[in-house]
């Protein structure tokens, strides 16, 4: 038991060391995670940022696929998963993903 409250803290520290980034910055690419079906309710358009898609659902296998040499901001309606989804790809080793949170 409490070895599994130590891993939720660690976690969740771990969830508060990712940047949330809200101005621009051209390195950045911001990565819509939401379903296809969000992003088509609510287009996310950005001026400053390029905004590309990829549902959080296909981050595991198709992230490794997207130019390394970039950053990304993750970005969902509240922030959660965009969380949650950036501590998971940091913990595969990706360093080029924060959060994008208007």
């Amino acid at each position: 038991m409490i070895s599994a409250c130590k891993t939720i803290i660690q976690s969740d520290q771990n969830l508060n060391q990712i940047n949330q980034v809200v101005k621009y910055d051209q390195k950045y690419i911001v990565l819509d995670i939401r379903s296809q079906n969000e992003q088509e309710d609510r287009p996310l358009k950005l001026s400053n940022f390029l905004v590309k898609t990829l549902p959080f659902y296909y981050l595991d296998s198709q992230f490794s696929a997207l130019d390394q040499k970039k950053s990304y901001l993750l970005y969902c309606n509240n922030g959660l998963m965009s969380r949650l989804q950036a501590l998971f790809l940091r913990e595969k080793g990706f360093n080029n993903v924060e959060i994008y949170f208007p």
